[in-house]
């Protein structure tokens, strides 16, 4: 299983784009979790804090922080897609 953490708000034309990308790639990964958490609740305030996160989008994957503001989304799929303990 792969656990995937997205850090997002309403209204966030980048999360809405990334959320779109998560979406399509659970269709053929039936092992992806996807966990969504508003940038504005105290796990996201908390989350953002200490992850120097300064607006919305932010993408953990299996815990580790992936990238956050502007994501690039073909390497969050090859990086979701790389199964665990491989190399770059």
């Amino acid at each position: 299983m792969v656990r995937v953490l997205l850090v997002t708000s309403e209204g966030c034309k980048p999360c809405t784009r990334v959320k779109r990308v998560l979406k399509e790639l659970q269709a053929a990964m039936p092992d992806l979790t996807v966990e969504e958490v508003d940038y504005y609740s105290p796990r996201g305030s908390k989350l953002a804090v200490e992850n120097s996160i300064t607006y919305p989008p932010a993408v953990f994957i299996e815990g580790t922080l992936f990238e956050k503001g502007k994501i690039h989304t073909d390497e969050m799929v090859a990086s979701i897609r790389r199964p665990k303990g491989a190399n770059a």
